[in-house]
């Protein structure tokens, strides 16, 4: 019994202390430490402000034919406990390992397009905390936890051509698209913007605009405004498969939520979104191609909005 109100007033202690902790704390490893270039940016939550959602920024580069990636992509999410000093893991895993902004499939391509599966090259990246641009002189050093209310990178790169079922070893590289990525870190959660430039015709059999590879750690169960309330059973099948464009999921046993939201500028009243439910993750995809191939051309534009938001009680 001691033990456990020991347990409890420390919680409140640090509940208290929570409301004076800032809103967002970024992290950043200038290569000093497993010679790859990170950031970590710590999101207050929302509804136990003791508890934070550390979004993993990593630069990624694999130059090979088959890979043909340099890029900086978000990568995965823990939730942690800050007690003023020092940030703790929970072990609980908002963000799962894998894609979470957006990929696209060229009919008869061997694979996707993008984020993940590579063949996106960086052009331009830019970071700010608080809207400031870091300098290089900025980034030269690393640096611990230094407080804001909001952290944003902006990315331009270039989607290059993914070989096709026909000719698998056909690396030319050839420029697709370019890819605008605009990724906000506050309010417990993120928003990504999403924007793809058409640089060609091709017909496109799927286009994922929305991605978020939400942890199992957060989904238990799911719903939508749309649709009833569904369990995660881990089946490999896709739920809340619907027209729609949101979905809530919650896991009672460790007291944690997120809420998706996404936003097209075309197919808005028509896109497909679902969960992918397997072992790994509670995934979040919505396709922009309602009526497969979609034929792009050259200047076509599309634009995504995604928004997510964790909590922990």
């Amino acid at each position: 019994m001691r033990t456990e109100f020991i347990a409890l007033l420390l919680f409140f202690t640090l509940s208290l202390l929570g409301d004076d902790f800032n809103r967002c704390y970024v992290t950043y490893n200038n290569r000093e430490i497993d010679d790859q270039t990170k950031f970590i940016i710590y999101v207050q939550n929302n509804v136990n402000p003791i508890y934070y959602f550390g979004f993993e920024i990593t630069h990624d580069i694999d130059t090979s034919e088959q890979v043909y990636s340099n890029q900086f992509r978000l990568k995965r999410a823990f939730i942690y406990v800050f007690n003023g000093k020092k940030m703790r893991s929970t072990g609980l895993v908002a963000l799962a390992p894998g894609e979470s902004e957006c990929v696209y499939k060229a009919l008869n391509a061997i694979d996707f397009t993008g984020g993940f599966h590579g063949d996106e090259k960086l052009i331009e990246i830019n970071f700010y905390i608080d809207g400031i641009q870091l300098s290089p002189t900025d980034l030269s050093e690393s640096f611990y936890l230094r407080p804001c209310s909001a952290f944003s990178y902006i990315q331009k790169s270039s989607m290059h051509k993914t070989p096709r079922k026909n000719d698998p070893q056909d690396f030319d590289h050839k420029i697709e698209a370019i890819h605008f990525k605009n990724t906000t870190f506050n309010n417990s959660g993120y928003t990504t913007y999403n924007t793809i430039e058409w640089c060609d015709n091709i017909p496109i059999e799927i286009g994922y605009m929305s991605i978020s590879a939400i942890g199992i750690d957060m989904g238990e169960f799911g719903q939508s405004d749309k649709y009833q309330v569904c369990k995660f059973n881990r089946a490999s099948d896709h739920k809340l498969k619907e027209i729609n464009n949101n979905v809530h999921l919650w896991n009672e046993a460790n007291s944690t939520y997120a809420k998706v939201k996404s936003e097209f500028n075309i197919s808005e009243d028509s896109a497909i979104q679902f969960v992918w439910d397997v072992i790994n993750y509670n995934k979040y995809y919505r396709n922009i191609v309602t009526n497969a191939p979609i034929n792009v051309t050259r200047g076509d534009i599309w634009n995504s909005t995604t928004m997510v938001e964790f909590g922990k009680q």
